[in-house]
Parts: C-alpha cells; structure tokens; sequence
C-alpha cells in the first residue's frame, strides 16, 4: 500500500474487501459456534440438565473479556458480543426444548383474551408445548387458533383456561368462571392482581383450581432467557406447582409471591418506571421544535432515556392508566418520587449541594447493593 496518509482508490476497495471476508469469517464462526451448542442442547435434553449454567456464563464471558482486554480493545465489546450470542444460544435451546417437551399433549386449552397481545403471546406458547389452543375473544381479526363464541358453556371441555383480558373485564371473568366451577387450572397474566382480588377468592371459595400468573415481558419475546414469570398464590399451592411447571422448559427465572407483595413491587417495578418514563416524554414534547434538534445532539444518557421513554408512550395509554390507578400503593411511591425531585430541584435552585450530592451518594449506594445481592428494596 501507499505510504501515503490517504488511500487510493483500490487500496480503500482492498480494505473494504478484507473487511468484508472478516465478517464473513464471523459469522461462519457463529454458525459453527450454534452448531455446537445445539449438540449440547440435545444433550441436555437427553439428561435431563438444566438449559442455564450460570458458572459456565460468566467463566465465557471473563475469559472473552480479558482476552479482548490482551489485544488492546475494551472488554465491554467482549461482555456485549459473547452477553447476545449466549441469549441467542439460550433462546435456540430453549424453543427445542418447548417442542420436544409435549408438555400439553392431548390437553386442549382455552385462552380467553387470545387475540390480544399478551394473548396472543400466550396462545403460541401453549400450542408450542402441545396443547390444543382455542381462543376466546370478540376482536374481529384472524387467528392460527379455533374460535371460542360461547365460553361460558365451553370451559367444562379444558385442561387449563387462561385469562389473558385488559384488567378491568378480568374480575368479571373471574367472577363468572367462579359459578361455572370449570375443573382445569386457571390463572390470569394480569399486570395487577388487587383489582382481581375479588374474582381470584371468589374462584378459590368455589373450589376451583386457580393461581395468579405475571410474564414480567412484553410480547414479542421469543426466548425467555432472562426473564422474569411471578406466580401469585392465592391459596391454592398446587396451582401455583401446576402452572410452573407450565415453564419449567423454558429458561426463565421464576418467582413466587403473594398478591400483596406483587402489587407492591409492581407500584416500583411499573408504575414508577412508567410514571418518569411518561413525565420525562410529556416534558420533552413540551420543547416543542426543539425535540428534533436534540436528537441531533443528544449524549448517550439522553439517548438511552429517550429510548426507553419512547416505548413507553407507545404502549397502550389506557393499560398503563390501570397499572397506575388500579395499584392502592402508587401514591405512596409517586409521593417519594416527588419528594425526591422536589428536593433535587430546590437544592440547585437554594444553592445547597449538599444536598444533591446527598441524594446520588445514596442513590450510588443502593444501587450498588445489587452487586451483593440486596438490590432496591431490600435490607
């Protein structure tokens, strides 16, 4: 090449072309890198281990970070590429694993709700573990899955029914299926359980095998890897046993709880993250021209808000109303948000830093914790 600070023409097309057989020769490498993978995943299968070793993970993403660290490149590269390809990996084995499973064979199911989002999310995963999904809904859109018009004289012929509605119909379902005294298991994939509180003692008075179920997900998830599924018992721990075991294919982290505590981490976990999300847009939409130009100019912090409070206003503005109205625990937790920012901003404008600095030393603390296993919330 030319010794030359800039390059000719067919020296740039040279190194346009090396570039191009290097990522070829990358992906050709994570091709061959799935290929072993699934041959564990069917061992996997075979023996009945577990699809996650966390020991392993972190052992391949350490050894993949110091080595990027020996070549003199930054080992968050390393952490980020080899963090995608084990969710990718974990993803492939897991729907194997789903489809190999038969965990519904000869079960029908009934997903009332089922052409609604999370419904729909719900509908495919049954079918996928074997079941025989029908769906009930009286949204007028097509679907893979047999109609339900009549559920109430129908729901004698399941093995599981599924209440996959918004939050307000779901106590009436509830309610409905507690007179019917249907045989299978049943369980909701509400985002609250308090306003289904009526509905779900009503189920358990009647005998009914019923828990509560929330995908801590949306629903263009296909791997579950990481994610969270919470199980409500509402007083009746073999249901809860019953729809567990519903993803114990799958990899996901399952947590039991009660409906008290549910709602509780919900008013954190949701309703605040939502609250500051919708706050933080609203107030940008305030700027009125000016929201295009920072976008132009936006730091990685603003960038990664603005990510994330987009999606958030994007979701189903009355569900996210629910989420909020619904919790008896969001004006306990808006009023700390509050009180926090309200201090935040009279410490700039009274000119005390020390109480700023207070307030993200605090924060740093805490949030740190979760390193130790004690993440918010915790003691």
């Amino acid at each position: 090449m030319s010794n030359d600070s800039t390059l000719t023409a067919a020296e740039l097309l040279e190194l346009r072309q090396r570039l191009d057989a290097i990522d070829t020769g990358i992906i050709d490498l994570i091709a061959e890198r799935q290929a072993v993978v699934t041959t564990i995943a069917e061992h996997k299968l075979k023996t009945g281990l577990p699809l996650r070793h966390y020991e392993r993970e972190r052992e391949v993403i350490d050894r993949g970070m110091a080595r990027a660290e020996s070549l003199g490149l930054p080992g968050s590269v390393a952490r980020d590429i080899l963090e995608t390809l084990i969710h990718h990996s974990l993803s492939n084995q897991e729907t194997h694993k789903l489809v190999q499973s038969d965990h519904g064979q000869g079960q029908r199911a009934l997903v009332i709700g089922g052409l609604g989002r999370m419904g729909v999310w719900m509908s495919r995963y049954l079918d996928m573990v074997g079941y025989g999904v029908d769906v009930a809904d009286q949204v007028d859109v097509e679907s893979p899955y047999a109609r339900v018009d009549d559920w109430q004289s129908a729901v004698h012929d399941y093995d599981l029914i599924v209440v996959a509605v918004p939050l307000r119909p779901s106590n009436d379902i509830l309610l409905q299926l507690a007179e019917i005294r249907p045989q299978c298991l049943v369980f909701d994939i509400g985002s609250l359980k308090s306003p289904m509180r009526e509905g779900l003692d009503a189920m358990r008075r009647s005998g009914c095998r019923v828990c509560s179920v929330h995908p801590m997900f949306g629903p263009d998830e296909i791997g579950l890897s990481g994610r969270h599924i919470l199980f409500v018992d509402v007083g009746d721990p073999q249901a809860v046993s019953e729809a567990r075991a519903l993803f114990s294919h799958t990899a996901a982290d399952c947590v039991e709880l009660s409906l008290e505590e549910h709602d509780e981490v919900m008013a954190w976990v949701l309703g605040l993250s939502h609250l500051v999300n919708i706050a933080f847009a609203g107030a940008l939409a305030g700027s009125g021209e000016a929201v295009p130009l920072l976008k132009q100019i936006s730091s990685s912090t603003f960038s990664a808000q603005l990510n994330v409070a987009t999606q958030v206003v994007n979701e189903n503005p009355h569900l996210y109303y629910e989420i909020q109205q619904g919790n008896e625990n969001t004006t306990a937790v808006s009023n700390q948000f509050r009180k926090v920012l309200d201090e935040l901003v009279s410490s700039v404008v009274e000119n005390d830093e020390a109480v700023f600095t207070r307030h993200m030393g605090a924060a740093q603390e805490r949030l740190a914790a979760k390193k130790d296993g004690k993440g918010i919330g915790q003691p």
